[in-house]
């Protein structure tokens, strides 16, 4: 239970550190799903339109999206078995190009953060079944971390575009 508190104190000295870092307020997009694949696209869809709204930088929407699909998808698919629960989504964009999501759902505890590397340079006939997403996100992201908070899988992930030169 102590280590529990820590992580979650951790994670919000964490959230707050890197919103005073950046110096900005964010503009966030907040969205609560049911957990299934079905209603992903539509998801992305609004989140690509909210980018538009706020002018995120394209390259930044297509990247952070590719993520979430990716993690969404495996809370669908593997928490929820494809019968789909309660999935909250906070995106905060910090401009002027920083995204950062928070997300949260009640299946069995996993930590993605956890998972084993995947062999890529393995032959494809002895690699394991999976983990090649995670290996996805662990590259692209500048932060992935989780937490268990009581019943709750909290997943945060973070993106950063370099500047242009």
């Amino acid at each position: 239970m102590l280590v529990g508190m820590w992580s979650a104190t951790l994670l919000q000295l964490f959230l707050v550190l890197q919103d005073a870092a950046f110096m900005s307020p964010s503009i966030q997009l907040l969205c609560s799903l049911n957990g299934t694949v079905d209603e992903l696209p539509p998801f992305f869809e609004r989140m690509e339109v909210w980018g538009e709204e706020h002018d995120v930088p394209p390259a930044l929407i297509a990247s952070f999206g590719l993520m979430l699909d990716e993690l969404l998808t495996n809370v669908a698919m593997h928490a929820y078995q494809g019968k789909g629960g309660p999935v909250a989504v906070q995106i905060d964009f910090i401009a002027p190009a920083h995204l950062r999501a928070l997300l949260r759902d009640e299946g069995p505890a996993y930590d993605p953060t956890a998972a084993a590397e995947v062999d890529v340079n393995a032959p494809i006939e002895e690699r394991e079944i999976g983990g090649l997403g995670v290996h996805f996100v662990r590259n692209l992201a500048d932060q992935f971390a989780y937490r268990r908070d009581g019943h709750v899988n909290e997943v945060l992930v973070s993106r950063t575009l370099p500047a242009k030169a």
